[in-house]
């Protein structure tokens, strides 16, 4: 009985080293699971998610310029043309909304008609040097082109004023147009019609 005991005791010893092993074993294979880093195939598909993630918004600069305004609105305005019989005749074109649009439009007669069988009435060298519009009454000051590089004649001076009278009281607030060069008033008179004088279309 003694000797059974004594067996007994020996085998235990033996197998605590063992157990005591595999315990330590398993701890380490623990402590090392919970350090170890993800493995490839969660890194790869972190990286995929990441990838189909939209690309975050920039901030707007605020010092930045602002971008130009995309309004193209414009005005329909009526010029008025020599025609081939002598007489005047309207065309139609836009002209983009603007401070100083009855300049704007002065500038588009000097440039001349578009449309065919229409001739210009003022010298396309003609400057507009000032213009101001004031209780009713436009008054345009030209460069000295206007009178030098105008067709001889008293019906070219006539078709010359005549267009550009009916051109500018289109508007709301011109009613009369009176036409300088260089700062003085034209001289003479066409028709019976006073150059220096303030005129509307009943005038010519």
């Amino acid at each position: 009985m003694k000797k059974q005991k004594i067996i007994a005791a020996v085998m235990l010893g033996l197998l605590a080293p063992a157990l005591a092993g595999c315990a330590f074993l398993d701890g380490l294979k623990l402590f090392k699971g919970e350090e170890e880093p993800p493995s490839d195939e969660v890194t790869v598909e972190q990286e995929l998610n990441a990838a189909s993630l939209p690309a975050p918004e920039e901030k707007p600069d605020e010092n930045a310029a602002p971008a130009p305004s995309a309004d193209t609105s414009a005005r329909r305005v009526t010029l008025y043309f020599a025609s081939a019989d002598g007489s005047l005749a309207p065309e139609e074109r836009d002209v983009p909304q603007q401070p100083g649009i009855a300049r704007a439009t002065v500038n588009e007669l000097i440039a001349g008609p578009q449309t065919a069988g229409l001739d210009p009435t003022l010298p396309a060298s003609a400057i507009v040097e000032g213009m101001t519009v004031r209780d009713g009454l436009c008054t345009v000051d030209f460069s000295s082109e206007l009178t030098e590089h105008l067709p001889a004649g008293e019906q070219a001076r006539l078709l010359a004023v005549s267009s550009l009278v009916n051109t500018l009281t289109q508007f709301d607030t011109v009613e009369k147009v009176r036409i300088l060069v260089d700062g003085e008033p034209l001289t003479g008179s066409v028709a019976g019609v006073d150059l220096a004088a303030a005129l509307a279309p009943a005038d010519l």
